[in-house]
Parts: structure tokens; sequence; C-alpha cells
């Protein structure tokens, strides 16, 4: 029931990072990167590990929501690095806003450079974040951790918020909710060890999973990579993002 607190929101000044040629942040509601990848040029039918520490690496990544109308839009969709809740150490990139759809979906978006152009891949996607809320809790619509579902996904063409019959749709199939689709696999949950809703110190979560739809490279050797939570908990959440790995298996 508790507000997105007020330093996850994201005002003109927000995320005070170094905008130097590399730099492309662009925290906007509607995803739109420009210019800016990650990793060198790889050798094809090879397998590709790239890992990505969230707070160092933020001006690479890009705001997005989905699955809203124009009347239910999120009015606190932000994003900024802090400090990790104590006691995990280090900094964390929170992304969040509060879901008056009765299911908002928030994610990142980061452009691929340099990978081999047309190789097909199987992807593996590993993510680390920070976990502060216990299961067992009660929430408007759903529990404000296990009805908090986190997701990622890797491949082409960009995808995007787009206006359809009145509603902001992601282009990618993400599944809804607790399910996953073959473009977005589900990884959990924001919940932590803690059980019948008794908190427990902020501890780091690790999840896994594998995504069903090939990664195809486009001709410029490029790919899309994003990671978010797609909400069934009707107030606001905040996903503390510590870091990702992303494996990439040629397909034989």
């Amino acid at each position: 029931m508790s507000p997105i607190p007020a330093r996850l929101r994201l005002p003109a000044n927000a995320l005070p990072l170094r905008r130097a040629k590399r730099a492309c942040l662009a925290l906007s509601a509607v995803a739109a990167l420009s210019g800016c990848g990650g990793g060198g040029d790889e050798a094809g039918g090879r397998p590709v590990e790239r890992r990505f520490d969230f707070a160092v690496d933020a001006p690479a990544w890009t705001l997005g929501s989905a699955d809203y109308s124009a009347d239910t839009a999120p009015t606190d969709l932000g994003a900024q690095v802090q400090p990790a809740p104590a006691p995990v150490s280090g900094r964390v990139l929170a992304i969040g806003a509060t879901n008056r759809s009765d299911d908002l979906f928030v994610y990142v978006l980061r452009r691929l450079d340099g990978l081999p152009p047309g190789e097909r891949y199987r992807a593996t996607l590993t993510l680390q974040f920070v976990a502060t809320l216990p299961q067992g809790c009660f929430g408007v619509g759903g529990a404000p951790a296990e009805a908090v579902y986190i997701k990622a996904g890797v491949g082409t063409p960009q995808p995007q918020t787009l206006l359809s019959d009145g509603e902001y749709r992601f282009s990618w199939d993400k599944g809804n909710q607790g399910e996953g689709g073959p473009q977005g696999p589900l990884l959990g949950d924001l919940s932590s060890s803690g059980r019948d809703c008794i908190p427990v110190p902020a501890e780091v979560r690790t999840l896994s999973a594998r995504q069903s739809a090939p990664v195809v490279v486009d001709a410029d050797g490029r790919a899309w990579l994003w990671v978010g939570y797609d909400s069934g908990y009707e107030a606001g959440s905040t996903l503390p993002l510590l870091r990702l790995t992303l494996r990439l298996d040629p397909l034989r």
C-alpha cells in the first residue's frame, strides 16, 4: 500500500551520470535507445557470455513501461542509482512505479553490439537483485512480493511499448504476470526468504531461466536485452537490480 519512495521518482535531474559520447541514458515511459551497446566483436559459432553491473552500466539502460491505458498510466515511473538496502553492500539500479492498471509492466532495456550478424543462439539469463519483501503478506490485487513477477529477454528487433486498441503493450511476447512467454521467461518474484510476512534483512537473490525463443542477431551484429517486472500488486513496487549475466549458446 505504500507509495514509491521519493528517492525513486524521476525528477529532471535524476541519475546524475556522465553524459560522455558513449553514454545513452534516456529514461522515459516508452523505451527508445540511441546508439549504445555492450561488448566487443564476437566470433561466430562460439558461446557468448556478457555480464552487466546495473549501477555501473546505468547510462546504457533505458526505462519503459507497458500494460496500461491512458487513464491508468503510471505517474511515478522512475529509476535511480542508489545504495543497496543494508546489509547488502554496493549500489543498485532501482526501478519502479505504482500499478494503477491492475497489470503493470516496468522494464529497462539496452542494445548489445558486436555479435556475429545472423547468428542464432539459445539464451540463458541469470539475474541478481536485492530482495526485501517477505512472503505471505496481503495486498490489493495480490501479495506485494509474490504477485510481482520478474522477467527478462533478449533478441531482435528492438522491443517497444506500442498503443493498440487503447492499451499500451510490450511488443514482445513476455506472457502475463505469473506466466512467462517465449520472448520473456519468468525468472521468479520479488520475495525474500522471509515467511509469514515477517521481514528478514535485505538479501541478494539469484534467479535464472532459459529463453525458449531463439535469439537471432540482426545484420548489424546487434540484439536487445531487457529485464523488468510484471505486477499484479495494485500499489507501488521497486526492483533493486544488481547484476545480470547473459549466456548465448549457438544453435546448431
